[in-house]
């Protein structure tokens, strides 16, 4: 087994390190250290400080009072990479402070060698990489990084990546050089490198296909495909997607994105409805929408809510009188709506809840307790009701 090898397991370990298994207290979370009047700031979490180099941008490494300069690990951490089967390492023990320069929070070098910090439960050690010239190494985008001989992907050399020609891809963890294209530590197959691009969110292309992250997605158009703002969403000539995955039934020539969360859900609307995820809101039509939040959306006569636990759709509507609330049932393995779950919305909370079939079906599907609870916990009665005050 190489040394490169041998250094990438080794990594491993440390990330998956647990302080409780090596018998040790748990270091506390620390948080950027101030700096002294006397310091040379450098850049990126990192000083100078009477000739020796500290970092300041969160975690320890040595014993106090050196707790924060990177040539010095303290024995207790040096015992529990041992205990963890942390493999052969070189500290950054002899560094030159004169000529240290970062060149982000993770890798540094100076005139003779080239260095990178891991990090793991609030603790972090600055260890020499392997095999990288310090005169010819340099930060690309991210964890990609390069010199004249090697490519590296966070620590680990990528074999066949020709240095000369490699550039990161914006838009994720992908780069390529003359030859290939690559998604972190995986080469893509068949992937066309020159005119492999980003198209959006996670979304890639080129002459050929579409992708999603590494995945090919199946018949879709590269010459028609567009990701609806920066959401999971797109669509070609002919179908829609979600995440790369066809979304069956939807018409994506009216597609079009109505919400996109950061916490992973998506309100679109297609002329047969309004959805989230994979899912509609029951009597939803598409036409104008307001966004209320970033979880709620009033279209027409119906306020229409995404749950908050599982991104279930909710639509909000007065019939008779009376504020009900109503949200698919669905089988949990496949999300499949096998029916509809309503309920009377009170001051005391969703009362009446009762499930019926499909239209068109006459049987009641069985719905789970969870999902029961989920429905009715979703949000709370005077919240429902504040809404409702919205719908004529």
């Amino acid at each position: 087994m190489n040394s490169i090898t041998l250094f990438t397991r080794a990594l491993g370990c440390l990330l998956l390190l647990s302080t409780a298994a090596c018998e040790d207290k748990p270091s506390p979370a620390r948080g950027p250290t101030p700096k002294l009047a006397t310091d040379t700031d450098l850049g990126h979490g990192y000083v100078r400080r009477d000739g020796t180099i500290h970092f300041l941008g969160g975690g320890i490494t040595g014993a106090e009072p050196n707790e924060t300069r990177i040539d010095t690990p303290s024995p207790a951490l040096l015992k529990k990479l041992v205990r963890s089967q942390f493999g052969p390492f070189k500290t950054a023990e002899g560094l030159d402070a004169t000529t240290f320069k970062p060149l982000s929070d993770t890798y540094s070098k100076d005139k003779n060698r080239v260095y990178y910090k891991v990090v793991s439960n609030g603790e972090f050690i600055v260890i020499v990489l392997p095999s990288a010239d310090p005169g010819s190494f340099e930060l690309l985008d991210g964890s990609l990084t390069r010199d004249k001989s090697h490519v590296w992907y966070s620590s680990t050399i990528q074999q066949g990546v020709d240095p000369a020609t490699v550039q990161p891809i914006k838009g994720g963890p992908v780069f390529k050089d003359k030859d290939s294209v690559h998604y972190q530590y995986t080469t893509i197959p068949n992937a066309d490198p020159a005119s492999f691009k980003h198209i959006g969110s996670g979304y890639y292309a080129d002459n050929n296909r579409v992708y999603w992250c590494t995945d090919p997605i199946p018949n879709a158009d590269p010459a028609s495909f567009k990701v609806l703002g920066d959401s999971f969403v797109a669509k070609d000539k002919s179908r829609a997607y979600r995440s790369g995955e066809l979304l069956d039934g939807l018409d994506a020539t009216t597609l079009e994105l109505i919400l996109h969360d950061e916490a992973g859900f998506q309100i679109y609307s297609d002329k047969n409805g309004i959805h989230v995820n994979t899912m509609t809101f029951p009597r939803s039509k598409p036409g104008k929408t307001e966004i209320i939040d970033n979880r709620t959306v009033k279209a027409d006569n119906l306020i229409l809510l995404v749950e908050n636990s599982r991104n279930t759709p909710m639509s909000l509507l007065k019939e008779n009188g009376r504020l009900i609330a109503e949200s698919p049932a669905y089988e949990p393995s496949s999300r499949k709506v096998n029916g509809l779950i309503s309920a009377d919305v009170t001051p005391d909370g969703l009362k009446n809840i009762r499930i019926s079939p499909l239209q068109g079906s006459s049987d009641v599907p069985r719905v789970p307790n969870w999902q029961m609870e989920v429905f009715s916990h979703a949000h709370s009665a005077n919240r429902l009701i504040d809404l409702g005050k919205q719908l004529k």
